[in-house]
Parts: C-alpha cells; structure tokens; sequence
C-alpha cells in the first residue's frame, strides 16, 4: 500500500507508471510530472522518473552529431530558438555556465537548453553538468509544489 495515496499497486502497475512518466520525461519536465500525479504515483517516481526522461534527451542531443542538431533547430523553428537565444545570451552574461544549466533547464525546459545552449557555450562538457543538476532540482521541485497544491485544494475543497 502506498502510504502518500493510499492505494496499493503490483509490481507490474509501478513499472507501467515508470515507464509512462519516463517516456512523458523525455518530451519535458512539464509533461512528466502531470502525467506521474494523473498516474497516482509516488511523487519521489514521479520525480525521478520525470528528471531520468529529460536527461535522457539532453544526452540524445549531446551526443547526437551536428545533423540532429540541425534537425532539431528547423523542427522548433528559427524564430522560437533565435528568441531563447537573446535570453540565453542575457543568462550567459549574467549568471554564467552554471546559471545557465540551473536556470533554463526548468523555465524554458531541457532540449531548448541543450540545443541553444550548445550553441552559445564553448564548454559544454561543464554545461551538461549543470544542465542535468538543473533538471534533477527543478523535476523535484515541480513535483513538490504540484503534490502540496493538490493538497491544499482537496483540503479545502473537500
């Protein structure tokens, strides 16, 4: 019995959840972690999960050639990238590499990141880093205030 919701899952429904919010992950911290609390999955799943998927994309496109790269800035379109380019610019100057992969990573999400990212900084082994560290904070974080502020509605609600 899951002591968070109160209902007992198989072993075969924990790995279906994990494999739903990973796959859910890879396409985005904001897709996984609604999909982990639709799913009623333990919110430290949920999170993991989540922030496994995102990584897995950001390494796809690390060590991707230059070809999916490309590929990828056609597919989200010139216009959206050289936009998230100005702010990477203004983050880069600003914060530098680490608030770079702290802070983009959750607010304009991880394949933005690693695509524009990769294209601004010249270290981009360091980058990867914090982009992931970033990644595994904000999947925890997302996660928490989503499951606190189901909380408080059904509380107040109910």
């Amino acid at each position: 019995m899951c002591r968070f919701t109160g209902l007992s899952f198989g072993m075969n429904d924990i790995l279906i959840q994990m494999g739903v919010i990973y796959l859910a992950g890879i396409t985005g911290l904001y897709k996984g972690v609604p999909v982990g609390i639709a799913l009623n999955a333990h919110p430290v799943i949920t999170a993991g999960f989540t922030a496994l998927g995102s990584i897995t994309t950001v390494f796809i496109i690390y060590f991707s050639g230059s070809s999916l790269r490309n590929w990828l800035f056609k597919k989200m379109g010139e216009e959206r990238l050289e936009k998230n380019k100005k702010k990477f610019t203004h983050l880069m100057d600003r914060y530098g590499t680490i608030g770079l992969g702290l802070i983009v990573s959750g607010t304009l999400g991880p394949i933005p990141a690693a695509l524009v990212g990769m294209a601004i900084v010249k270290d981009t082994k360091r980058l990867m880093i914090f982009l992931i560290i970033g990644i595994i904070l904000w999947s925890a974080g997302l996660t928490a205030i989503a499951i606190l502020g189901i909380d408080v509605i059904k509380k107040f609600l109910f």
